[in-house]
């Protein structure tokens, strides 16, 4: 295939955008689900034992705080760098 020719999943994908941004329900049902679908399989392990669920508290927060740090040395909000 050529670089200007269009894929088959172009039109498809054409399809989904404007279906989510049409229907603002389905498009929170979608990123929900994702969310969810992500989210599960951790809510499974905290449950196994008092251990597992401060370990990972203690992961999501320090996760946070990095992502913050990442976040805010790339954009610069802080307006030091």
């Amino acid at each position: 295939m050529l670089a200007g020719e269009p894929q088959p999943w172009d039109d498809a994908m054409g399809n989904l955008l404007a279906t989510l941004t049409r229907y603002p329900r389905f498009l929170l049902g979608f990123v929900l689900g994702i969310f969810v679908s992500a989210v599960r399989p951790f809510l499974a392990w905290g449950r196994r034992g008092p251990l597992a669920a401060v370990a990972l508290i203690g992961a999501v927060i320090s996760g946070s705080i990095c992502l913050m740090q990442i976040l805010d040395a790339m954009l610069a909000v802080s307006g030091e760098a």
